[in-house]
């Protein structure tokens, strides 16, 4: 995995830093509405990053998973997004925070936010890990963000090309003869 990797842009160490820094700004805007807030990753580019973020919450929570679909096989171009799994749980009345990897064109963060605020969540909020400072859409506006990036194909920490390189432990740049 290694040698497909052109440079770290993120390290292990800064990441880990930031979602400690994140669960503490997540716990400061919820404050006493805090207990009992639900967190709804967007899988699978999300699974690592909430789980580490879950485990620097110091309140009670519920999770409920929610798998979106865009990305074909080895495509880095996202296409028109669906959902695959659904919520199994209610969330009308709840606070409710969608955890994601990375805010880019925002398709599928935009579709995931207008089909929960139908159901009627006491709040709505979005977290996400990385982004793409100059691509992101200035309508789509994300209440936590862990860093902002330049517009690279970054995998590592979760993100993946062709469902590959997820379980890299940085936030790193492909190689672009991998992927191009």
């Amino acid at each position: 995995m290694e040698a497909d990797i052109s440079r770290i842009l993120i390290p292990r160490e800064t990441i880990a830093r930031r979602v400690r820094e994140l669960a503490g700004e997540i716990a400061s805007t919820y404050g006493d509405e805090a207990s009992g807030l639900l967190l709804v990753p967007i899988l699978s580019g999300s699974l690592i990053f909430t789980a580490d973020l879950m485990r620097e919450l110091p309140f009670v929570m519920r999770i409920a998973v929610l798998s979106v679909s865009s990305y074909r096989g080895a495509s880095t171009q996202g296409g028109t997004p669906n959902i695959v799994q659904d919520l199994k749980l209610d969330i009308r009345g709840r606070h409710v925070l969608v955890v994601d990897d990375i805010l880019d064109t925002g398709n599928t963060l935009r579709m995931v936010m207008g089909k929960l605020a139908e159901r009627g969540p006491a709040s709505l909020r979005m977290c996400v890990l990385l982004r793409k400072k100059d691509k992101a859409p200035s309508d789509l506006k994300a209440d936590f963000v862990g860093f902002d990036i330049d517009d690279v194909f970054v995998v590592g920490y979760g993100l993946d090309y062709n469902d590959q390189y997820r379980n890299w432990p940085e936030i790193a740049v492909l190689k672009p003869e991998l992927y191009q």
